[in-house]
Formats: structure tokens, sequence, C-alpha cells
């Protein structure tokens, strides 16, 4: 996760106009804040296991979100600063998070801090792959 950022401002670089949308859903240059609020709910998500996994964890639709936050509007530039705070906010709580707990999830059931990584792990991989093909 740590090179998510790197890795993320290294295909923006090679994207020849980011801005522009060359398939569904969002530009390239829209995704660093994706990936920011994916890394923000992961984060929130760690944080509910290892202090009130009692209270459990929400749905949350990235396409609503998207557009209430209007990605198409906000600075890649400022996108990229944000996701390496978000990276290190993430690892902190995935750390800090108890191997046994578990949490509920409306629409998968039980979670556990393994589960709840390698589900923003695989985001992060999958969206940086849609980067590079923009």
């Amino acid at each position: 996760m740590a090179q998510t950022p790197d890795a993320v401002s290294a295909a923006l670089a090679r994207s020849p106009d980011p801005s522009q949308r060359t398939g569904p859903p969002w530009s390239a240059a829209m995704y660093p804040w994706h990936l920011v609020d994916v890394l923000r709910i992961g984060t929130e998500r760690l944080l509910t296991l290892t202090h009130d996994p009692d209270r459990g964890i929400t749905c949350w639709d990235e396409n609503a979100l998207a557009d209430v936050r209007r990605y198409e509007r906000l600075s890649p530039v400022v996108g990229l600063i944000v996701l390496r705070s978000a990276a290190r906010d993430w690892d902190h709580a995935a750390r800090a998070a108890p191997a046994g707990a578990e949490v509920r999830h409306p629409e998968f059931g039980a979670l556990g801090a393994v589960e709840i990584i390698r589900r923003n792990a695989h985001e992060m991989h999958d969206h940086l792959m849609d980067i590079n093909r923009r």
C-alpha cells in the first residue's frame, strides 16, 4: 500500500491526457480521488474493527460518492498529496487492527482485519491497472 501513491503518480505522468475520459467510469485524473476514498473508508473500517466492532460497518456507493465529491473538478495534483496522507493513515490503522476481531458488514457478513486489508489492496491494484489503461 505504501508504494501506491508513487505508482499512481507515475501512471498519471505516462497518460497523454489524464483528464480525458477514455472509458467508464472515470478519467485517469479522477482515480486518485477514488483511491483516497477507498483508503479513508478502509481506515474507518479498520478503526471500527479496533475500537467499536459491535457498531458494524456500512456499504458505500463509489459512483454516488464520486458524483457528490465531483471528482472531475478536483485537482489530481492535490489528489496525489492527499493519497499519500491517506495511505499513511491506512497503514497505521492496518498495523494496529486486532487479528481476531470481526465486524459485521450488511452485504459481506463478518469481516476481520485480513479481509478488510485484502479488499483495500485489491481495489488499489485494480484501479492502478485502470489508470495504466487510460
